[in-house]
């Protein structure tokens, strides 16, 4: 059996090297947020832990991680709170643990407070027990790596979907959202399924702020990088008067 496990570790790894992991990872993710597809989500984590058992990196734990989150994330849209429990608290285990890695520190408690925040949408009670710990989380994220396009985004999401009375404010969240539209585009990220996320969001918070023409042009610059995000063609861009 150990003869044969060692095998299979060492054919994931060539197959792998082949595919230039983590950059063909991402791709698949990317086409999976395009989609909506939590089963194509589920298939690629599948992959991603793979990979880690593998070659237990900080890194791979890393895009193990992300990859989680894509699921979870997946799941909001049609509250699929099943398999959101299913893969919970593996996500929150690994990022406990990227949040001692000095590389990945600031984007782990960002991730983190951002999943605690999924928590609390499934189960509104556990905003007693989880909203010092998201602010917390949130403040050491931004202190840390305030250049961080996935950190601006986690805490432009936090401000948008906390409620006012609990600290959350629709400005800091648009400026958070163009702030780290901003860092995707300087680095050249537009290829992550997280631009085009922000991309969705920074014009339904124009649209509610009444900046109709804004938020055309920020769906429209959506659509010229990525013409098949149905979600933008479809339905926020169709629906818009």
């Amino acid at each position: 059996m150990k003869t044969n496990s060692k095998i299979f570790a060492l054919l994931i790894m060539f197959s792998l090297t082949a595919m230039r992991f983590p950059q063909d990872l991402k791709r698949l993710s990317y086409q999976a947020y395009l989609e909506q597809n939590k089963s194509s989500w589920k298939s690629n984590v599948a992959l991603a832990t793979k990979t880690y058992q593998a070659n237990p990196s900080a890194e791979n734990l890393f895009e193990l991680a992300l990859t989680e989150y894509g699921l979870l994330n997946a799941t909001m849209k049609d509250q699929d709170e099943k398999l959101f429990d299913a893969y919970y608290d593996d996500l929150e285990s690994r990022l406990e643990e990227l949040a001692k890695d000095r590389k990945y520190s600031a984007e782990a408690k960002a991730m983190l407070a951002s999943v605690y925040g999924f928590k609390i949408a499934y189960s509104p009670w556990r905003g007693m027990l989880l909203g010092g710990k998201i602010s917390d989380l949130m403040e050491e994220a931004l202190e840390g790596a305030p250049s961080s396009a996935l950190v601006q985004k986690m805490y432009a999401g936090n401000q948008y979907f906390t409620p006012e009375m609990w600290g959350g404010d629709q400005d800091k969240a648009l400026a958070a959202f163009l702030q780290s539209n901003k860092l995707f585009e300087q680095k050249q990220d537009t290829d992550n399924w997280m631009y085009l996320d922000n991309l969705a969001w920074t014009g339904i918070i124009y649209q509610e702020k009444g900046m109709k023409a804004e938020a055309r042009e920020v769906w429209e610059k959506a659509l010229e990088l990525e013409p098949n995000f149905h979600w933008v063609s479809k339905g926020l861009l169709a629906d818009l008067n």
